[in-house]
């Protein structure tokens, strides 16, 4: 067949309406530099999960291979973005990434989105419409919720994988494309096979590769780095307290990353300060429940976890806290050298007031359990340590430390000769 040259040249500089959200992505892939610089450079939080990292390695390897992508994972994954990234690694980076959601269009529609329509094909045709399809020529075309397309629409994608080829809605002169396919369900679809409701042809056109996303709760230990993520896309100082992040680490995200992405921008629009607190992450983070019921935090008996002294995830008598290996490196993890530095003196006050108040609370815990491995310091002990964090603080500066420690220069000279302080310039 001809190809219809005076309309298949014009389609990358002319992009329709319908296609506004499908931007040309300009990033190319590193050469031998892995898939990270890429997935950075594009704000693509992998995080630390071994079954993801996995993942998008196999992504960023299959990426320049012109073979159909299948992406298989529940709503709020992040699908999209993984479309996005394999595109971008691709050789047909430079060219434009189409997006359509099958399940956003009405039946009737969704035949001339995909495909366009000549003139006077129906009532209101006045002129002819490329579709999708033919917008996506040389780029990728990324088919979301692609398990809702209709028996008809099926029939004509499968058309269009075979032949490369199609005809608008209307048209006798078939139109021929050079298209990547990605596809993604969050439904199985071999399921929909044997329910009938998915040509199993199109099934095994579609999965080239078949590519599956972890849901959030399966890769817990990415939930601090998203949050933070989205906590400092809108302010860069904001830090999330270990309370409030295990509040985040033991939900269950039903509604994954995106959940967990509204929930944060909730938060730091309810947040006055620099620390996004549990009281700021709604009543179904704090409850631990989905539908928001106020559980958490209550034992067998009634009593929160405060009572008990259970705050710190230990899971004695506290259905629903952390596990407290992801508690404890939680607080080791919190928080980073770069997001100090990006604080203002007055906040970095506020910050160690709230630190100071972990530690009560975890002496609290400590005490009730009756247990004697505490680290407590003696009078003396601590009299040395407030002493020399003052001089730490005031670079040795001894009439500072004194006034921060509340007492007289003499006084202050008197206690670092008796406990043999070391001082720079005192004799």
């Amino acid at each position: 067949m001809e190809k219809p040259i005076g309309v298949i040249e014009e389609i990358d500089g002319r992009p329709q309406k319908t296609a506004t959200s499908g931007k040309k992505a300009l990033l190319e892939p590193p050469a031998g530099a892995g898939w990270e610089p890429l997935a950075k450079k594009m704000g693509f939080q992998v995080g630390k999960s071994p079954a993801m990292r996995r993942l998008v390695e196999t992504a960023y390897k299959i990426a320049k291979k012109n073979i159909n992508v299948l992406i298989q994972g529940e709503t709020g994954t992040g699908k999209e973005i993984l479309a996005r990234f394999i595109h971008a690694a691709s050789h047909r980076s430079r060219q434009v990434f189409v997006p359509l959601n099958c399940g956003a269009l009405p039946k009737g529609v969704m035949e001339t989105e995909l495909f366009g329509h000549e003139r006077g094909a129906f009532t209101g045709a006045v002129k002819m419409r490329r579709g999708l399809f033919e917008m996506a020529h040389r780029g990728t075309i990324f088919l979301d919720e692609i398990g809702e397309a209709s028996p008809a629409i099926q029939v004509k994608l499968l058309r269009v994988l075979e032949t490369g080829e199609f005809l608008r809605v209307g048209g006798e002169k078939p139109v021929k494309i050079d298209v990547r396919v990605i596809a993604a369900t969050n439904v199985d679809l071999r399921l929909a096979l044997r329910n009938g409701t998915f040509r199993e042809d199109l099934f095994y056109r579609l999965e080239g590769v078949r590519l599956e996303i972890p849901p959030l709760r399966e890769r817990v230990e990415d939930i601090p780095v998203l949050a933070e993520f989205f906590a400092r896309k809108i302010n860069p100082a904001l830090l999330i307290s270990p309370e409030a992040m295990r509040l985040l680490c033991n939900y269950s995200w039903p509604g994954n990353i995106r959940e967990l992405s509204n929930i944060i921008q909730n938060a730091v629009a309810l947040c006055e300060g620099n620390i996004i607190l549990p009281e700021h992450l709604g009543a179904r983070i704090v409850s631990g429940d989905p539908a928001g019921r106020k559980t958490w935090g209550r034992s067998c008996s009634g009593k929160t976890a405060e009572d008990t002294g259970c705050t710190g995830g230990t899971g004695d008598g506290c259905p629903g806290t952390a596990p407290p290996g992801k508690v404890f490196h939680a607080f080791l993890d919190f928080p980073n050298q770069i997001a100090l530095e990006g604080m203002s003196c007055e906040k970095l006050a506020d910050l160690l007031i709230h630190v100071r108040r972990q530690e009560k609370k975890i002496l609290h815990v400590m005490r009730a359990r009756g247990s004697d491995l505490a680290p407590l310091l003696s009078l003396e002990e601590a009299e040395i340590h407030a002493i020399t964090e003052a001089l730490d603080y005031h670079q040795g500066v001894i009439i500072k430390a004194a006034r921060s420690l509340g007492i007289g220069r003499n006084t202050l000279a008197r206690k670092i000769k008796k406990y043999n302080i070391k001082v720079e310039g005192l004799d």
